[in-house]
């Protein structure tokens, strides 16, 4: 069935909530593989795409954000990633949107 506005709304709010926790979490792992690549350290080939993916979320990031503060912009979001099929950080990807 079709769900209430209310619920559509909690959902849009949990979408956004787990996506900025799993960006952060990822931020904060990539920081640490920062400060081992300063320390001398070599990083694995899984932990430096982990760690290009992460750099690159966080520049998705900045017009991602201009979707979310303006009121009634996230309206547009499907049409500008229509446009530009990897605006989405990859924490906000859905498998469906994949």
């Amino acid at each position: 069935g079709k769900k209430s506005l209310r619920q559509r709304a909690v959902d849009e709010l949990k979408y956004y909530y787990h996506g900025f926790h799993l960006l952060w979490t990822d931020t904060k792992v990539a920081a640490r593989m920062v400060w081992r690549l300063l320390h001398g350290q070599v990083l694995t080939r899984r932990e430096r795409r982990r760690l290009l993916r992460t750099c690159a979320d966080l520049f998705r990031l900045v017009p991602f954000l201009v979707f979310v503060i303006v009121p009634f912009m996230e309206f547009l979001l499907p049409v500008f990633l229509k446009l530009f099929p990897q605006m989405l950080p990859s924490t906000f990807e859905t498998e469906s949107k994949k």
